[in-house]
This record gives structure tokens, C-alpha cells and sequence, in this order.
């Protein structure tokens, strides 16, 4: 008989430190990999977005529409066949023709009459070329009431993207102050415990980190929602891990030119205004063409001793209609009020553009004044806090005082960071508004 294997307690641990040791190294291995991932940049953002969002497919659905209804217009130079049979009891009978002396012809009450005709257009007096026109300024009107939708993506993005880096700012900050609190914890505790500093100083040092705990939790969850909807708006797997990357506010936001899509709402406005109002011109123009046409009658006409049963005819055809005429002034007024409307909505969209980049010009200069101001308040703080921490350390002041001084330097370099970004955020929706 084998003898049952003896569980070596050695062997068991060396096991258990081998799982915890690959086990390490796998988490070392993801908090590094998620380290050296690139930092999410705003462009980016907007380009997936944009592919992101259920309206882009309206593109290719404007542009099949508008291959169909060009590819339809075309078909108007194909050769255009019609055939028309009637058959029916005659009622009062149709006139026959007889010889003198000749028997009348055999009567029958059914008679059947067949139609065709062939019509090839040679000119149509413009328009299928005016249809497909219109087709084409149609489809760019849809293009373009689609950029409008899609480029208000960008102001959503916006808002998300920079309230993710103020939080950022917010928690450099708090991390800071974490930092200065747990060095005057570890400071009091020691005088503390050789009797040179009271309890209640420890304690009020314990209670400033939870407030500041407190704080910092309310941001870490206030940045994974606005995380969660970036990374909705984006399709992409954004978690707390992701860094965002502050743009540079190198451009001269003073020289852009307005590029909003509404401009080009407008101008492909009128380019379909002009090309419907085509349509009224082409109404009153002549159509030639050639035509064919065959006529068999069943069972014929008698005409004495012979019956006609098929008649072909063949030839050039003209067709006028003049209706359009009378209508044509009033409908050259009706066309200019259009395009009159299209002009004043156009207008009142610039105004109240800008009305807007007036708004944003102001907040810019308001933001980079305030930023002026923030270096010197900063440094005034951080002399203050350090101005009381060495009266603490002589017993000069309480540890209440020190805290106060702590918050108020960071409260100053919060702010600093604060306007810093909002005049990022300042420039990017100037730049939205312009259309850049």
C-alpha cells in the first residue's frame, strides 16, 4: 500500500507566499499600467463624442436620401411608355362605311381600342436639373441642422471636462492640506506626550482631517458622476484611474473668426430658396420631345370595302403650359420674402452671437485680472500660516489659530487653482461660441 503524503506546513507557506508575491505584482503591475496611460485631452473628447452620438447617423442617411431623389430626377430622360386598352359594349354604335349596292358590314356590340405611346423628352426647359438642385441645397440644409445639433456636444463636453480638472485642483489642494494637518498631528502629539502641549490640541488637529476627509469624499464622488457621463457621452471605459490633461491657453482668442454652424444653416438656406424658386421659372418654359404612337381598334372601323383595325403615328411634340404666367410675379414676391426671412434670422443670430462673445470677453479679462491677484494672495497666506506656526511652536498662539491659518492658505491656493481653470473653461466657451 502507498503511505499517504505528509502536508508539510513549510510547503504550505512557501505556497501561500508565492500567491501573495504574484498576486502584488499583479496589482503593482495595473496601478502602474494605469500610470503610464496617456491623459485624456479634450480634442479627443470631442471627437468621440461626435462619433459616439446617435445623430451622426443622419449623415449617411442625408446623403442616400439625397443619391435617390438625384438618381430619380435622371430617369426623366429615360424614354417614358404608356399603354391605355378600353374595352366596352357600344351603345349606340360606331359609324360604318358601305359601298353602294354592298351588304353593311357584320355589327358587333364589343369593341376593344389599344393606346401606346412612346415620349422621349429632349428638353425639358431646365427642369430636372433644377430638381436635382434643389435635392442637393436640401441635403445640405439637413447637413447642416445636423452640425448645429452635433456641435453643441461641445459645450456639454465643456462643462464635464473642466469640472473634472477644478475637482482635480480641489484635491491637490486638500492633499496638501492633509499633508501640513498630519505633520502638526504628529508635532502635537509628541509635545503632548512630554507635557508641552494640551490634549485638545491633538484633538482639534483629529477633527480638521476628518472635515478634510470629509471634503475630499464629497469631490472623489462628485468627479466619478462627472466621470460616469463623460465616459456615457464619449463611449469609452473611463474610471477614477483616468487623468485629464489641461489645455493650454496659448491661443489669442481676440483673432478667431466666427466659424458657427448656424452661418452655414443660413447659407444653405438660401442656396435652396434660390433653386426652388426655379421652379417657377421652368413651369412656363416650352418641353420639346419626340414622340410615338400606336392606336389598334378591335374589331375595326369599316370603310367600304376596307378596315381599319391599326393606326402609327411618329413625330416631334411640344407641350406649353402657360398657367405659370399669371402666377409668376406674385410667386417672385413670395420667393424674396423667403429669402428675406432667411436674411433677418441670420442677423438676429449674429446680434445675439455677439451679444454672447461680448459676455465671454468680458468674464475672460474678469478671470485674468483675478489670476493677477492670486500669486501675491498665496504668498501672503502661506507667510501668515508660517508666521503662526512658529508662534505655536513658542506657545504664543493656539493650535484653533494655526488651523485657521492652515485653512485660509488653502483656501487661497484652492482659489488660485479654481480661477485658473474657470478661465480655461472661459476661453474654451468663447471658442465654442465662435464655432472653433
Amino acid at each position: 500500500m502507498m503511505r499517504k503524503r505528509e502536508r508539510n506546513p513549510e510547503w504550505i507557506k512557501g505556497v501561500w507566499w508565492k500567491l501573495l508575491v504574484t498576486g502584488v505584482l499583479i496589482a503593482q503591475g495595473s496601478l502602474i499600467q494605469a500610470q503610464i496611460m496617456p491623459p485624456l485631452i479634450i480634442d479627443s473628447c470631442y471627437a468621440r463624442a461626435e462619433r459616439n452620438y446617435p445623430l451622426i447617423r443622419q449623415y449617411g442617411l442625408i446623403e442616400q436620401s439625397k443619391e435617390y431623389t438625384i438618381s430619380n430626377a435622371n430617369k426623366a430622360w429615360l424614354p417614358q411608355l404608356s399603354i391605355t386598352g378600353i374595352g366596352a359594349y357600344i351603345i349606340s354604335g360606331l359609324p360604318a362605311i358601305t359601298m353602294p349596292n354592298s351588304p353593311p358590314p357584320e355589327k358587333k356590340d364589343f369593341q376593344f381600342i389599344g393606346i401606346g405611346q412612346l415620349n422621349q423628352t429632349i428638353w425639358d426647359g431646365g427642369a430636372t436639373h433644377t430638381q436635382k438642385e434643389v435635392a442637393k441645397a436640401s441635403a445640405a440644409v439637413d447637413k447642416a441642422s445636423v452640425d448645429i445639433a452635433m456641435y453643441e456636444i461641445h459645450e456639454r463636453i465643456n462643462q464635464l471636462f473642466f469640472g473634472i480638472l477644478v475637482i482635480d485642483a480641489q484635491l491637490d489642494q486638500l492633499d496638501i492640506l492633509v499633508a501640513n494637518l498630519t505633520r502638526s498631528l504628529n508635532s502635537a502629539r509628541l509635545t503632548s506626550e512630554y507635557g508641552l502641549a494640551y490634549q485638545s490640541d491633538v484633538d482639534e488637529v483629529k477633527a480638521e482631517l476628518l472635515n478634510v476627509q470629509q471634503k475630499k469624499i464629497e469631490f472623489i464622488y462628485t468627479r466619478k458622476g462627472f466621470l460616469d457621463m463623460l465616459s456615457f457621452m464619449t463611449g469609452s471605459a473611463l474610471n477614477e484611474t483616468t487623468r485629464l490633461e489641461k489645455p493650454l491657453a496659448t491661443e489669442s482668442w481676440q483673432s478667431l473668426i466666427n466659424r458657427r454652424p448656424e452661418l452655414n444653416l443660413y447659407a444653405s438656406q438660401l442656396r435652396l430658396a434660390d433653386a426652388a424658386s426655379t421652379f417657377d421659372k421652368v413651369a412656363v418654359m416650352p418641353k420639346f420631345g419626340v414622340m410615338a404612337a400606336g392606336i389598334l381598334i378591335e374589331p375595326g372601323i369599316s370603310f367600304g370595302t376596307e378596315t381599319m383595325n391599326s393606326l402609327a403615328i411618329a413625330g416631334l411634340s411640344l407641350s406649353w403650359n402657360t398657367s405659370g404666367i399669371y402666377k409668376l410675379s406674385k410667386n417672385n414676391k413670395l420667393n424674396q420674402i423667403k429669402t428675406d426671412k432667411i436674411h433677418n434670422q441670420q442677423e438676429t443670430f449674429l446680434f445675439n452671437n455677439a451679444l454672447q462673445l461680448k459676455q465671454g470677453s468680458t468674464e475672460i479679462e474678469k478671470q485674468k485680472e483675478i489670476i493677477r491677484n492670486d500669486d501675491e494672495i498665496v504668498l501672503l497666506k502661506t507667510r501668515i500660516k508660517n508666521a503662526y506656526q512658529v508662534k505655536y511652536d513658542n506657545g504664543v498662539c493656539s493650535m484653533n489659530d494655526l488651523i485657521n491659518a492652515m485653512n485660509r492658505e488653502s483656501e487661497a491656493k484652492c482659489n488660485q487653482a479654481l480661477h485658473q481653470v474657470q478661465l480655461l473653461l472661459s476661453l474654451y466657451n468663447y471658442k465654442s461660441k465662435t464655432g472653433n
